[in-house]
C-alpha cells in the first residue's frame, strides 16, 4: 500500500480548520498519539529514507514500517502497518533484537475526511502545528491521481505547493536534537 501524504506547517490551526469545514470535510474526532521511532544502531532504516515506529493512539497500538519517499514534493511512501496487543512487549522485543529508540513524537490530532482523503490537524510537542493530508493507493496510477487530488485541495485551501514539507516529524525531531 502506498501512503500518499503531504505535510504543511500552519500558523493558524483554527483558521485552517474553518477552511477545511467550508470545503465540506467531515469531523471524525480528536485523539492523542505517541509515536516511538526505532532503528538499528547503524541507522540503516533512517539512512535508506525509511522509518519504523510503534504508535500508541489512546490504547490502540500499531507497528508501522515506512519505506523510502517516492518523490521530492511529498512524504509519500510504501506503508506496512499491523495492529498489536501490547506496545510494551513490542518495544521489549525490538530492544532485545538490537533496535535503539531514536525519538518520541507526541501530538494531539484532529481528524477530518473529505473526498477519500484524511486530513489531520496536528499540534506536535516541540515542533508546532501542522496539517497532514493523505490518501491510499494500490498502484502507480492511483498514486499519481491521489497526489493530484491532494495538491488541488491544498490550492483550494489557499496553501501553496511551496509550503509543503518533505520532512517527517521524526526527521524534524532528529534534526532538532543535533
Amino acid at each position: 500500500m502506498i501512503e500518499v501524504e503531504v505535510k504543511v506547517r500552519i500558523n493558524d490551526i483554527g483558521g485552517m480548520e474553518k477552511r477545511i469545514k467550508e470545503q465540506g470535510a467531515e469531523y471524525k474526532g480528536t485523539l492523542k498519539q505517541a509515536d516511538e521511532y526505532f532503528d538499528f544502531s547503524d541507522m540503516r532504516i533512517f539512512n535508506s529514507g525509511g522509518a519504523f515506529r510503534v504508535r500508541d493512539a489512546e490504547g490502540c497500538y500499531r507497528v508501522t514500517y515506512k519505506g523510502c519517499k517516492k518523490d521530492k514534493e511529498t512524504t509519500s511512501r510504501e506503508e506496512i502497518e499491523i495492529e498489536v496487543e501490547s506496545r510494551e512487549k513490542v518495544v521489549k522485543i525490538l530492544e532485545r533484537i538490537g533496535f535503539i529508540r531514536l525519538c518520541e513524537i507526541k501530538k494531539k490530532r484532529k481528524v477530518y475526511h473529505l473526498a477519500g482523503l484524511k486530513i489531520s490537524l496536528d499540534e506536535v510537542e516541540g515542533l508546532g502545528s501542522f496539517m497532514e493530508m493523505e490518501g491510499l493507493a494500490n498502484s502507480e496510477e492511483e498514486y499519481r491521481e491521489k497526489k493530484e487530488e491532494i495538491f488541488k485541495l491544498l490550492d483550494k485551501l489557499g496553501v501553496s505547493s511551496g509550503d509543503v514539507s518533505q520532512r517527517s516529524y521524526m526527521e524534524m525531531a532528529l534534526n532538532r536534537k543535533l
